[in-house]
This record gives structure tokens, C-alpha cells and sequence, in this order.
């Protein structure tokens, strides 16, 4: 039998899918094993999967309290400090124990341990990259204008290598290198990030269309939709009852690993009374709300997000690829407030699908904007979602 390590990095955002992607494979009768922190551990076990823990659940807590982690110019820092680094050793390890002839490992691009192993070991090797800011081009790169030439957007990346992210990374990733008698490598997220063998970007074509300068051997799945407690399981009554009053209610979405959202949530409690919506607030740390919630306004610790967004009115969120793509399936506008990692890019490509607004995290702040972003993405969102779903 075939053995699948899963190997990823992060929140539930970047776990959730993995999960969904081991249990099929699973029914399809490979052994699966999710590498991954350890908070983790019950998710996956919970649904069968075999399971190697990085770090403590302590660790994790740790990490996600950092502020800085949220922060668009520390946020990378702060992931390679405190996530990346300190697992080089114990993932490889952890890897280096499946048999080379009966494993095919399936990463990540952050996780730099299974880059590694299959550079030193031979491991067959897949990386699944949960969103398209994993890929960069010249040709096409929202975050970049598009009026810009190549040259310019290529000198670009170079500088962003050179003077940020090798600064970062390059040392610890080069310093484990050598104690393995591997050269150096630099442009780590440039083509080292990408298998040599097979890239799996795992959202559609239509979201990202690929683009002549993308890693070879790449290859596009569409979304991957897991809900942690699956389709089967009905709502809560109590939730239903909040789904099915006359005015469909607003959901908010700061992150489920996000624990300094208190400004976030106020800012929405108070445009939901503005608009004169009802709101659901969704967060796992309750502690980032007002101790007393007005009326119409509720909090819920999880919710099945493929059984809730087709019955609300419409999604203010982070913008985190799985969060983005359940708000597409289920036909709602979406309002954006990216912060860092790959939450601008997604951003900005749902701004220009014309499928929801993206508003500054500063320019968050004044209600008005707020406002103004969610009328206007209501009254078009809808038209332009089924021409983006059904061209």
C-alpha cells in the first residue's frame, strides 16, 4: 500500500483542506499521514487519518497570539520565526522514516522539510499549493499594475528576494542544508518552492488562469471544500432560527486563528447597525467581543460554512483562500480585509472577478467606507458570480 504524507503548515485555513484531501485518498486505499502541528492531532484523528505532531498545541497558542503575525510587514518574519524554522529538523526526521519505495509526499511549498527530503532522499514529491500567490509571473500578478512591464515586475521579485525573504529564510533553510551536505539555495520562493516533479495548484482556472512563466508540471484541481464536521451533520436549531429570519443576517470573519480582533468586531457591530442587518460574529476566542452584544447581533464559535453562506446576506472577511472560496460556491458577496500572507492576493483577485470589494485594513476603520463597499458589492455580486461559475 502507498503511503501519503500530508505535509502542511499553519491555521485551520491551511490544515482543513489536507484533512478533506486525506480522507478521499484514504477511500481511494492509500495510508494517509498528516504532518502538521500538533493542535491538530484530534481534527485529524477524529476522521481517521494517522497523524505526526510538530511543536505542542502550547506552541501554536503561542504563535497566533503574536500580533505581529497579522502585521503585512512583520507577518512573514514572525512565520519563519516562529513556524517554518523551528520544524526543518523534526519534519524531515519525521519524513526520513517512511519507506523511499512506498511513499509518495505530498507538501506544502512552505514546508521546506519535504523540499529537502526529496532532494536528499529521492522521495517522489508533490506540492499542493492551497492558493495562487504561491505562483509568481510577469505576465499576471495582482498585486503588482498591470501596466508594468516585465522587466520591472521581474526586477521586483528579484529585489523582494534579495533584501527580504532570503534575508529571512535562506540562513536557517541553508545552515540544515549543509549539516546534510546539500549546497545552498537562494530565490527560495522563486522555483525552489515548487516540485521539480508535479505542482498541484488547488483552486480552478478561472480564478487563476496559469501563466507562461508558472513552474512547469503544474497542474490545477479547483477549490478543496472540507466543513471539520462534515455535510451530514445537521445545524443547530439555534443556529437555523438565526438563518431563518425575514432579513438574512451578515457573517464576520476575522480568521479562526485571529486573537486581536477586537477593533474588528466592533467596527462591524456598528456598520451591521448602520445598515440595519443582522450579523453573526465568528470567532473560537470570544474574548475579542464585547462582553454584551446588541440586538441582532450574534456569536457562534463554528459553523459549517457550506451549509450557512447560502442563507446569509453577505461575507466580511479575512480573506483566506478556503473562507474565499466556500463565499464563491455559495453565491454571496464578499467584503475583504486582507492583512497579510496571502489574503491580498485573494483579495484582489475577487475584487477583479467583480464578485466582492477589498478595503484597505486602515481604511477598514471608517464605517462609512464599510458602508459603501457592502452596498455596492450586494446589488452587483450576485450577476457577475454566476458569469464568473457558469462563463
Amino acid at each position: 500500500m502507498k503511503t501519503i504524507p500530508l505535509c502542511t503548515i499553519g491555521s485551520t485555513g491551511d490544515v482543513n483542506p489536507y484533512i478533506g484531501i486525506g480522507k478521499e485518498l484514504q477511500r481511494r486505499g492509500f495510508r494517509v499521514v498528516l504532518i502538521t502541528s500538533q493542535y491538530f492531532e484530534s481534527q485529524a484523528r477524529n476522521v481517521g487519518l494517522e497523524f505526526i505532531g510538530l511543536g505542542s498545541a502550547e506552541d501554536y497558542q503561542r504563535i497566533i497570539q503574536n500580533p505581529d503575525l497579522w502585521s503585512p510587514d512583520l507577518g512573514f518574519k514572525v512565520f519563519a520565526g516562529s513556524v517554518i524554522l523551528p520544524i526543518l529538523e523534526p519534519a524531515y526526521d519525521a519524513i526520513a522514516s517512511f519507506d523511499l519505495a512506498e511513499t509518495v509526499l505530498v507538501a506544502q511549498g512552505q514546508f521546506f522539510s519535504a523540499h529537502i527530503a526529496h532532494e536528499k532522499l529521492g522521495y517522489l514529491f508533490i506540492t499542493a499549493h492551497l492558493h495562487p500567490a504561491a505562483f509568481r509571473s510577469v505576465h499576471e500578478f495582482p498585486l503588482l499594475p498591470a501596466w508594468m512591464p516585465g522587466l520591472g515586475k521581474r526586477g521586483i521579485f528579484s529585489l523582494m528576494d534579495a533584501l527580504v525573504l532570503d534575508k529571512v529564510f535562506a540562513p536557517g533553510v541553508n545552515r540544515f542544508r549543509q549539516s546534510l551536505g546539500l549546497p545552498p539555495v537562494k530565490k527560495i520562493f522563486d522555483r525552489w518552492a515548487h516540485s521539480p516533479q508535479l505542482n498541484s495548484g488547488l483552486f480552478p482556472e478561472w480564478y487563476a488562469p496559469p501563466q507562461p512563466d508558472w513552474s512547469p508540471n503544474t497542474l490545477l484541481t479547483g477549490f478543496v471544500f472540507y466543513d471539520q464536521r462534515g455535510k451530514s451533520q445537521s445545524i443547530s436549531p439555534d443556529v437555523q432560527s438565526v438563518l431563518e429570519e425575514e432579513s438574512a443576517p451578515i457573517i464576520f470573519i476575522p480568521g479562526m486563528a485571529m486573537r486581536h480582533g477586537e477593533q474588528f468586531f466592533a467596527d462591524c457591530i456598528e456598520a451591521c447597525q448602520r445598515l440595519g442587518r443582522r450579523g453573526i460574529l465568528l470567532t473560537q476566542h470570544p474574548e475579542q467581543l464585547p462582553a454584551s452584544l446588541p440586538e441582532g447581533i450574534r456569536h457562534f464559535k463554528y459553523l459549517p460554512f457550506s451549509q450557512v453562506f447560502p442563507h446569509v446576506a453577505a461575507l466580511v472577511h479575512h480573506g483566506g483562500i478556503g473562507t474565499t472560496a466556500q463565499a464563491i460556491a455559495a453565491g454571496i458577496p464578499q467584503v475583504i480585509r486582507p492583512m497579510a500572507h496571502d489574503q491580498p492576493d485573494n483579495a484582489a483577485r475577487v475584487a477583479n472577478l467583480g464578485i466582492g470589494a477589498t478595503l484597505d485594513p486602515k481604511k477598514f476603520l471608517i464605517l462609512a467606507d464599510f458602508v459603501v463597499a457592502f452596498k455596492t458589492t450586494y446589488l452587483v455580486a450576485k450577476s457577475r458570480l454566476l458569469k464568473v461559475i457558469f462563463p
